[in-house]
Parts: C-alpha cells; structure tokens; sequence
C-alpha cells in the first residue's frame, strides 16, 4: 500500500510539473514572451523550484543542482487558465530609457512608457495575474524582446507584491497595485 500511495503522489507530483510548464508555454507564446521563468514556492522553506520556460523548445526544470529539460508538446496536460493577454513589441530600447529616465520615480509607467497602444499595461497585468495563480512566495518573470536584443524587459510579479520592471539591468519596483 506504501508504494501505490508513493507512486500516486510522484504522478501527482507530474501531473503538476506538466500543467505548469504547458501554462508558462502557452503564456509566452501568447505574450509574445522570449521566454516564462517560474519560481515555484514549495511551501517547505526551502530552495523554490524553478520551471524555465521559452517561447520554443525544452522546458528546463531545476530543483537544486537536479536539472531536467522536457519537450512540453508531449505532455498530455491542459493549461491553466491564462489571463487576457496579446503579444507586442519588440518595445523601444531608447523609448523605455528615456521615459524611465525622466523620472525619479516610476510614476512614468503610468504613461506607457513607450507603448502608445498599452501593451505594457497589458503585460504586466497579465504577468501579475498569472502569477497569483501560483502558490505562496512564487515569482513568475517574462523577458520581452525590445529594438536591442541585448537589452531585453523583463517584468516579475509576486502576489501581494509590487511588479519589477528591469530593462537590462536597471530594475524599478512598479507603484503598488500598478497596474490596477
């Protein structure tokens, strides 16, 4: 009975990576995302586990020095559901710059930065949302591409926290509940 018990929780247990990974895909597909990085909180205090995902090919899972890659198109398993969500960009580089540039505080966001349509309202929301659909303390962080795919924009959301925005490497906290 121990070993039924114990290979019913290791299909759980891949029953679930599956979901997560055909989601974080059929995110940055949607998204028009280079790539979907989840931090998955165990809820242990420990180490979280860590789904990376691109746009196109193997989906690499990693719990600790322990790291597995898996073609996401054989897996038999549905996505969560995924908030509104539509590709743009690449965003504007030098946009982006100046608009962040122009402010001491990230009140220029609430402009669109450089995005005369929302998209990066739009994104971000759809990040924050998707990340509430995560367990506890979990991360969940999409790279865009820009005019510089050396700079690419990367927005984080945790649930409850503020999004991070990063061009390259400069990061902003976004204001609380941006955006909206």
């Amino acid at each position: 009975m121990h070993a039924r018990a114990g290979g019913d929780a290791t299909e759980v247990a891949r029953e679930r990576i599956a979901t997560l990974a055909v989601t974080l895909r059929a995110f940055a597909q949607a998204a028009g995302a280079e790539a979907a990085i989840l931090l998955l909180d165990r809820g242990d205090g420990g180490q979280p586990f860590v789904v990376e995902c691109p746009a196109d090919g193997p989906v690499v899972l990693a719990e600790g020095e322990h790291v597995v890659e898996l073609d996401p198109s054989r897996l038999a398993a549905e996505p969560l559901p995924l908030p509104p969500v539509r590709a743009y960009g690449p965003f504007p580089v030098e946009g982006l710059r100046s608009e962040l540039a122009a402010s001491s505080r990230t009140d220029a966001i609430h402009s669109e930065l450089a995005s005369p349509d929302g998209g990066l309202t739009q994104l971000a929301r759809a990040v924050g949302q998707l990340a509430a659909a995560f367990p506890g303390r979990s991360v969940l962080t999409a790279t865009f591409p820009t005019t510089d795919p050396a700079v690419p924009l990367h927005l984080a959301a945790r649930a409850g926290d503020p999004l991070v925005l990063a061009l390259g490497e400069q990061q902003f906290e976004l204001p609380p509940g941006w955006p909206g």
